[in-house]
């Protein structure tokens, strides 16, 4: 009997020692969920386009031509910059259609940046035509003196006090960018820039 106890205890012993000196099997042991040496820095500033100088209704007109893209939307963050007074060069909404178009023809073959106003019947931008966007009430009486002499004979000034917008595009696509020139192109007195501006 002892002699049997004394066998299980050596086979036992033998057994633990067998299995604590072979190697665990390797896809038991977990791998590291990080790895310091992969991980990557994201910068603090990326390229942006800033567009500002946007007055109502000019960037409502911006919210709606961006509204109508397909992708790219996310890019675009809108920021008040508070009310201004400036001197807003345009033409008062003429008689007809048939005039408004007549007008935007000649202003067409005469190069000059405009922008035809849609609003509601009973907004007093309804159907006018802007031309500018100035700070200076000697620039917009000298513009509106050069208009004259090209024979746009409506053209007149006054001076309004509106909210001002500026639309910040954070890194945007090749699209986007020519998107937005193209539409800058379109909205006088708008500035655009490219620059830096924060990640989020």
């Amino acid at each position: 009997m002892k002699k049997l106890f004394l066998f299980l205890l050596l086979a036992n012993m033998g057994a633990a020692f067998y299995f604590h000196s072979v190697p665990k099997n390797k896809s038991s042991v977990q791998k590291p969920l990080i790895h310091p040496e992969k991980i990557e820095l994201l910068p603090a500033k990326v390229a942006c386009l800033r567009w500002e100088n946007l007055v109502v209704p000019v960037a409502r007109l911006a919210r709606m031509k961006i509204s109508e893209w397909k992708t790219g939307k996310e890019h675009v963050t809108e920021n008040t910059q508070g009310k201004i007074t400036f001197n807003w060069v345009h033409i008062p909404p003429l008689q007809n259609a048939y005039e408004t178009a007549k007008q935007i023809e000649q202003l067409k073959k005469l190069a000059i940046p405009h922008l035809h106003i849609h609003e509601n019947a009973d907004n007093p931008w309804h159907n006018a035509i802007s031309l500018a966007i100035l700070s200076n009430n000697s620039d917009a009486m000298a513009w509106v003196a050069d208009l004259k002499s090209q024979g746009v004979e409506h053209a007149t000034y006054d001076e309004q006090t509106l909210e001002q917008f500026e639309f910040v595009i954070r890194n945007p696509t090749e699209q986007i960018t020519e998107n937005i020139q193209q539409l800058a192109h379109q909205l006088p007195s708008t500035q655009l820039e490219v620059t830096e501006c924060s990640r989020l």
